[in-house]
Formats: C-alpha cells, sequence, structure tokens
C-alpha cells in the first residue's frame, strides 16, 4: 500500500505542469486551472481501486478533462440563470439620456429639413405622414392627381434623405 502513495505522487509531479497548461489552454483562465488540477488529485487520491488503474497519467488527464467540462457546463447554467432575471427586472426599458438627446437633435433637424420644402411638396409629404391619408385621400382635397400625390411624396422623401445625409 505503500507504493500506491508513492507512485501517486510521482505521477503527479510529473504531471502537473502539462495538466496545468493543458487545463490554461481548454479553461482560458489559471486561476481556475490550478483549482482543477487540485481538485483533479483530490479525485485521484480518493479514488478507491486506484491499484488495478494501468495508466495512471491517462487517468489524471481524463479526471481533469472531465472536471473541465462540468466547469464549463456550471458557467453556462450560471449564465442562463442570469440571464432570465436581468432580461425583465433590471434591465431597463428606457434609452440612455445620451440617445434620447440625440434623437432630440435628429427631430429637430428634420422639423427645419420638413419646414424647408416646396409649399406643395410639404402639405402633401405632412397629410401623408402625419395624418396618416391615402393618396387618393390627398389628391381629392389638394384637388390633384394621386399621381401627383405619389411623385410629391417621393420627392420630399428624397430632399429629406439628401439633406440629413449630407
Amino acid at each position: 500500500m505503500n507504493t500506491i502513495p508513492a507512485s501517486i505522487e510521482s505521477t503527479f509531479q510529473d504531471t502537473r505542469k502539462p495538466l496545468l497548461q493543458f487545463l490554461k489552454r481548454r479553461l482560458g483562465c489559471s486561476h481556475t486551472a490550478e483549482d482543477l488540477v487540485q481538485e483533479t488529485y483530490l479525485r485521484v487520491v480518493q479514488h478507491e481501486s486506484i491499484e488495478e488503474i494501468a495508466d495512471l497519467r491517462a487517468f489524471v488527464f481524463r479526471i481533469a478533462c472531465n472536471l473541465a467540462i462540468d466547469h464549463g457546463r456550471q458557467a453556462v447554467t450560471r449564465v442562463q440563470s442570469l440571464k432570465e432575471p436581468l432580461g425583465e427586472d433590471l434591465v431597463c426599458p428606457n434609452p440612455p439620456p445620451d440617445r434620447v438627446a440625440e434623437a432630440s437633435q435628429q427631430l429637430d433637424i428634420l422639423g427645419q429639413l420638413i419646414a424647408e420644402l416646396p409649399p406643395q411638396c410639404r402639405r402633401v409629404f405632412l397629410l401623408h405622414r402625419v395624418q396618416h391619408l391615402s393618396h387618393i385621400e390627398i389628391a381629392e382635397r389638394l384637388g390633384i392627381s394621386p399621381r401627383t400625390v405619389e411623385s410629391q411624396i417621393s420627392k420630399a422623401l428624397r430632399i429629406l434623405r439628401d439633406r440629413m445625409c449630407a
């Protein structure tokens, strides 16, 4: 029975550095890799039928690999459990203040650009976009053809797009 602890000790000393490197590459975290190396050694020492293992080095790496897999699963579970409450309880539904300020500035600019549209173009555009009238309703109200309504809306959108992008 004294030979088993000696073989375990010598295997640990021989495999510690490569095992640590393996776990660091696999996990991407040296602290977690250190913890799992220690856990691996504990599990090997606590194994009841250690004398029946033919390749102790391979056994050590298999335990370490399984621990790394378990660690990954636990990390995924933790992240998923955090996402659920954050989704509704802790995330503010309002946009951040800088986005609100930027949007407000863009709306002011857009309002000014709409005011600068040619009169008939502006009227048609506002009736369509603000009052949600159809092309036919606008044509009847202004005494123009539906085709003219369509061309005035296209003209307004083109002018606004060009000026907003400039």
